[in-house]
């Protein structure tokens, strides 16, 4: 036993020796790491980056490319070391660097066991507030069935094909009385691929659709710009479909989807592609 003893302390001196001999550079190294600094200065820059992309043009497009190599693994270290030599003592840091090391840290935040430890604690909340919103979803089945929405009729218009942002739209309005831009927003010509999927929720089929660079740029624009207000997709002198925009959606990626039959979806997909008309 007192061998056991002996080693364990021979092991708590050999590890304390080993954090001495460390030095603050290494041990700042340790705690970005550990603490996924670099990571999260990356993830919260492609938030505010991403959007840009696709409004930028000439000096901002290359202004946004610089920002990019600044964001560097290497240059990130960097800063956050100047951060640490500004504000943090050589014993703040090895305070910082014993918490990082210990199990107290990976139980707070490299696991969810504390938390769920917690959570455990305001169940009794939960279940009540589960209770309520299952009394709300109850009621809101209930409403669909008394009053069930009205399916989209495609609308005749004189118009080219494209996506079209609405005018002088508000919530009144019948769909067949809202009004259209003279032009689209987005042409078929900036569709870069098209195809039929299921969908996950009904398994009825959608039309997805993969912009260009450029057209992705402008769905942004044209989906931001209209927030609140419904867009007109029109093919072949038809709204086909005339989804309220809640956001603006980036990554040139659209489902157009309704009440088609799945020949009605391959009709349009062929038109979509150029390769039909109505």
């Amino acid at each position: 036993m007192k061998t056991k003893l002996f080693l364990i302390g021979l092991i708590l001196i050999f590890i304390s020796l080993i954090s001495c001999e460390q030095s603050r550079q290494e041990k700042t190294e340790i705690i970005i790491k550990k603490w996924n600094l670099i990571e999260t200065q990356k993830t919260n820059f492609k938030f505010q980056i991403e959007p840009l992309k696709y409004q930028a043009k000439g000096r901002d497009s290359v202004k946004i490319l610089e920002i990019e190599k600044l964001l560097s693994d290497k240059e990130i270290v960097k800063r956050i070391n100047k951060t640490f030599d500004e504000i943090l003592s050589d014993k703040e840091v090895n305070d910082i660097y014993n918490f990082v090391q210990s199990s107290a840290f990976d139980k707070i935040f490299k696991s969810d066991e504390l938390f769920r430890a917690i959570a455990s604690q305001f169940q009794d909340i939960n279940n009540v507030i589960d209770s309520i919103r299952k009394n709300f979803s109850e009621q809101k089945i209930n409403e669909q069935i008394l009053n069930p929405p009205k399916k989209f009729e495609p609308i005749q218009i004189d118009r080219k094909n494209g996506f079209y942002a609405t005018i002088d739209y508000n919530h009144s309005v019948e769909n067949k009385d809202i009004k259209l831009e003279d032009e689209p927003s987005l042409t078929f010509d900036e569709i870069l691929e098209v195809k039929k999927i299921f969908s996950s929720y009904n398994n009825r089929p959608e039309i997805s659709i993969v912009l260009t660079k450029s057209g992705a740029r402008k769905f942004y624009l044209l989906t931001k710009e209209n927030i609140g207000k419904p867009l007109a997709i029109v093919i072949s002198k038809h709204i086909v479909s005339m989804p309220t925009v809640t956001s603006g959606i980036m990554g040139g990626k659209v489902n157009i989807s309704g009440d088609f039959t799945e020949k009605e979806i391959d009709k349009m997909i062929e038109i979509l592609k150029g390769k039909s008309k109505f």
